[in-house]
């Protein structure tokens, strides 16, 4: 790393970004899905129960300064949602490949060491950011304050991403009806999102927990629901979003009905009704030992996000935890 070149945290807490950093999240969305629509709704204001200004939200920013200009380089969330907390999220605003191995570092160390001296410890369960950055910071994390990491990551995932929706490859579309969920719905979304968390570990809802995520959601028109003669068979959720982009966060089909194309004919119609609100996009993450999903996002038309390919950003995605004994879990 040049001499010329200085290295700094800015820490925001429960406040606005400054219009630096915000804009350089906003200049890769699709990078960014997982903090920039937590970020607008925090600095909006946007109503919630509890307020999210009320949650201890934390904000990091690396920046670097040569020559008189400053550069933001990454920016990490400590935030929560009426659910519980958040894991880690670090997003780089250029591809790790920017970087040589010892400035990577660098700025992960400062990262690390600025988190470690303004939050709790206990509260850094898990870290979610690109393979190179989550690999280091954990490390580095593990190093300053003891905490060993778990021996397998929690989720190992590719991001893709949807500008439009292709049509079905059968003339024959499943039966049933995807629709957005309603107040009566409450008791089958709870079902499933409690289904998810169990095959989601070690992120597993208490009934009464995935309960209140299922009115949430449904309070908040973030999820559908495809039903077959009466019977919700599986949900879609999509709670982080923008103007201009929409995360799907959740797809789940109940076990007995998998199989039959209706999170497939959900999803489509879910990816068809959030481009039609005027957005440009719509992404998700796909485990990477996940084909049959991946299968079913393919064809519905989810591919590796252009713009993040040709500037050389990463679409591989890895959370990795820490020691459940030690760390106080979250949710997410």
């Amino acid at each position: 790393m040049p001499s010329a070149q200085e290295l700094s945290v800015l820490i925001s807490r429960d406040k606005p970004l400054p219009n630096h950093v915000l804009n350089a999240l906003d200049a890769i969305p699709v990078d960014a899905n997982v903090i920039l629509p937590f970020l607008k709704k925090s600095t909006d204001g946007e109503h919630s129960s509890p307020p999210l200004r009320s949650l201890n939200q934390v904000w990091l920013s690396c920046l670097s300064c040569e020559h008189g200009v400053v550069t933001v380089d990454m920016v990490l969330s400590c935030t929560a949602n009426e659910i519980g907390n958040y894991p880690i999220f670090i997003v780089p605003t250029q591809p790790v490949s920017h970087w040589n191995l010892d400035s990577l570092k660098a700025r992960l160390h400062l990262l690390a060491k600025t988190l470690r001296d303004t939050v709790r410890c206990k509260r850094v369960f898990s870290v979610f950011a690109p393979d190179t950055i989550v690999s280091l910071f954990s490390q580095q994390w593990s190093e300053l304050v003891g905490v060993t990491i778990n021996n397998e990551p929690y989720y190992a995932a590719r991001l893709l991403s949807c500008t439009a929706v292709l049509p079905p490859t059968s003339m024959t579309p499943p039966p049933g009806t995807s629709r957005l969920a309603v107040a009566a719905d409450s008791e089958a979304v709870a079902r499933l999102c409690k289904g998810f968390s169990e095959e989601s570990e070690p992120f597993v809802l208490r009934s009464q927990e995935a309960t209140k995520e299922a009115g949430l959601l449904i309070s908040k028109s973030q999820v559908w629901v495809h039903c077959v003669s009466g019977t919700i068979t599986c949900i879609a959720a999509f709670t982080r979003n923008t103007s201009g982009m929409a995360t799907i966060t959740k797809v789940y089909t109940h076990r007995s009905w998998r199989r039959r194309g209706y999170a497939k004919c959900l999803v489509r119609e879910v990816a068809r009704y959030l481009l039609g609100t005027g957005r440009r996009e719509v992404v998700l993450y796909v485990a990477h030992n996940n084909n049959s999903a991946a299968k079913v996002y393919e064809s519905v038309g989810f591919v590796e996000p252009d713009a993040a390919v040709e500037v050389g950003h990463s679409v591989n995605w890895t959370e990795v935890g820490f020691d459940r004994n030690y760390v106080d879990l979250g949710h997410w």
